[in-house]
Formats: C-alpha cells, sequence, structure tokens
C-alpha cells in the first residue's frame, strides 16, 4: 500500500466535489473612501478557483445579546491542498452549480485542519454580514 499515491488519488477525489468557485482576497491596509469618509480594509486577490462550502457539524445555538437573538451556522470551506490562504482571509462564493443562493456569499477565513496527509485544505469560517 503506498499511502502517498492514496493521498493523491484522494486529494484528487477531493476536488473533483469542489464545484463551487471563489475568489478570496487579504485584508491589507485600511483606506478612507473620500465620498463617504467609510474606513475599510483594502483587498488583495489571493486565491480564484474550486471550493466547496460545508456544514461542518449539526449544532444549534440561538444565543442572545443586547435583547437580540443570534443563529450560529458550523461552516467550512474546503480549498485545494496548499492554496496559501490565510487566517482573516475573506473568500466571496463567485459560481455555485449547486446551490446558486450562496453566490455572492462572504466568508472569513478562521482555523484550518492541518495534517500531512489531508485531501483538501478545510478552513471553518465565519459568514460575514454587512
Amino acid at each position: 500500500m503506498d499511502i502517498q499515491q492514496i493521498t493523491t488519488d484522494g486529494r484528487a477525489l477531493a476536488e473533483s466535489l469542489m464545484l463551487d468557485s471563489c475568489m478570496a482576497s487579504r485584508p491589507g491596509p485600511n483606506v478612507t473612501d473620500p465620498i463617504t469618509g467609510a474606513v475599510t480594509p483594502s483587498l488583495t486577490p489571493v486565491y480564484s478557483g474550486a471550493c466547496k462550502v460545508q456544514g461542518a457539524t449539526a449544532q444549534a445555538a440561538n444565543p442572545e445579546a443586547g435583547g437580540h437573538a443570534y443563529v450560529i451556522e458550523s461552516l467550512q470551506l474546503h480549498f485545494p491542498v496548499s492554496s496559501q490562504l490565510r487566517i482573516d482571509d475573506i473568500a466571496t462564493i463567485t459560481a455555485s452549480t449547486m446551490d446558486p443562493d450562496l453566490v455572492g456569499s462572504k466568508f472569513r477565513l478562521v482555523e484550518l485542519a492541518r495534517g500531512t496527509f489531508r485531501t483538501a485544505d478545510r478552513w471553518n469560517v465565519e459568514l460575514v454580514v454587512k
């Protein structure tokens, strides 16, 4: 049994399931809009290609704070191994053949599951809502 070949085959299979497309950008220095005065981080594109949105675990939570109830979703974004993404990068779904409602969704990458024999870069993410 050749574990390297098995891992390579697993990576190819994992990538074949990445039917969504996304663009990831890395936040940089803040910039000020000269018209509105709004301050936002600059964004540098760092990845464009295949990805997959995946529910991480089934967990229901409805915390309340300040009189407002929040719904928490536990989601992951999967990318090909060594996609060179980092914590705090922002990924935007640009196409999704299986779930068009995902298009335009933005996610902040918060935690990468690491390992020698992993078949994808599996990031825990937070939905960016503005």
